[in-house]
C-alpha cells in the first residue's frame, strides 16, 4: 500500500510539473520571440485592432505555437520551447489520469 502512495504522489507531482512546464514554455517562447524578432512580435500583438490586448495576445501566441511558423525562424531555442509546449500536456494528462485511477483504486479498497 505504501508503494501505491508513493507512486500516486510521484505521478501527481509529475503532472503538476508538466502542466507548469507547459506555461513556462509558452512564456519563454514569447520572451524569446519578443526579444529576437520584434517585428514579428509586433505583427502578433497588433494583428486585429492595432493595439495590444493581453487575452488576445495570449490566444494569438497559442495559435503561433500550434502552427509550423516558428520553424521558419530556424531558431533552435524557439523550436525547443515550442516542442516542450506541445509535449508537456501529453505527459501531464497520463500522469494525472493514472494518479486519479490509483486514488479511485485506494478508495475502493476501503
Amino acid at each position: 500500500m505504501q508503494t501505491a502512495v508513493y507512486l500516486y504522489l510521484l505521478l501527481l507531482l509529475g503532472a503538476v510539473a508538466f502542466f507548469i512546464l507547459h506555461f513556462v514554455a509558452q512564456w519563454r517562447f514569447t520572451a524569446l520571440l519578443r526579444k529576437r524578432y520584434p517585428d514579428q512580435w509586433k505583427t502578433i500583438v497588433e494583428a486585429d485592432t492595432g493595439r495590444p490586448n493581453g487575452t488576445a495576445n495570449w490566444l494569438r501566441v497559442r495559435r503561433v505555437l500550434r502552427s509550423d511558423a516558428p520553424a521558419l525562424f530556424n531558431d533552435d531555442d524557439l523550436n525547443r520551447w515550442q516542442r516542450l509546449w506541445r509535449l508537456a500536456p501529453w505527459l501531464a494528462w497520463p500522469c494525472w489520469f493514472v494518479a486519479m485511477a490509483i486514488q479511485w483504486w485506494a478508495m475502493k479498497q476501503g
